[in-house]
């Protein structure tokens, strides 16, 4: 699967960031391509502060149906690998740019979100963050029954990142202090398109790149892994 020196380096300090694509096998649609979640829609129109100033309801009711999707989801095999990996080398960092919960409930120890978490809610007014419990919603949220904050009175919004946001700063932190101690990056599932050049970052510092996708995208000094990150993933593990 991949040299011997490479593999060693998967027992030093291991920086794994992790995209949409790890997360499909548990039927969570990614939000690109032809069956993904933005599919002939504005993405600027679902996942920005001025889509929900403007029209509130229709960004709540499409989050909802997002948490709602992804409530009887369960972590899969690549999932579960991490976890694996986390056990077997020296020190392990876990950057994703998914909302979902999934890596929690494989048992990761520590992740570090970039987007925020789709299960949780945050107040407008007075920063207030709570669990996001879909059963407690109207199947369909008009601008009646926005939801509101208990403590407050202020409108929740969902405790995602949107465009024109910034990442949450933990996360940068964790970057910022684990990316150049890395001996190796490995990237699981991500699109391409929000990277945040880690990929590059770690090019320049000499770190070899791992990418698993099931789409090819060559890059010098990336070495990749084509295939579903759900079969790819665990194999890697299993041959540490």
């Amino acid at each position: 699967m991949l040299p011997a020196p490479l593999l060693k380096r998967f027992l030093g300090r291991v920086f794994v960031q992790t995209g949409a694509g790890i997360s499909v096998a548990s039927g969570i649609r990614p939000f690109r391509g032809n069956e993904g979640l933005y599919k002939g829609m504005n993405p600027y129109d679902l996942a920005s502060p001025e889509a929900f100033f403007n029209h509130p309801a229709t960004v709540w009711n499409w989050y909802l149906m997002r948490v709602r999707d992804a409530w009887d989801c369960k972590p899969n095999p690549a999932h579960h690998a991490l976890v694996d990996l986390d056990d077997r080398c020296a020190e392990f960092t876990l950057v994703t740019s998914n909302v979902d919960p999934l890596h929690e409930q494989a048992g990761s120890r520590e992740v570090h979100r970039l987007h925020g978490d789709i299960m949780q809610t945050l107040c407008t007014g007075c920063g207030k963050v709570d669990r996001l419990e879909p059963q407690k919603y109207p199947d369909e949220v008009d601008d009646e029954t926005l939801p509101n904050c208990e403590a407050c009175g202020g409108m929740l919004r969902p405790n995602v990142v949107w465009f024109g946001e910034r990442p949450w700063p933990e996360a940068v932190a964790a970057i910022r202090v684990a990316l150049p101690r890395a001996h190796v990056l490995l990237e699981v599932g991500t699109s391409g398109v929000v990277t945040y050049g880690l990929d590059e970052m770690a090019i320049q510092m000499g770190t070899p790149v791992i990418r698993i996708n099931t789409v090819s995208r060559p890059q010098k000094g990336v070495t990749e892994l084509v295939g579903p990150a759900e079969e790819i993933l665990p194999a890697l593990v299993a041959a540490l």
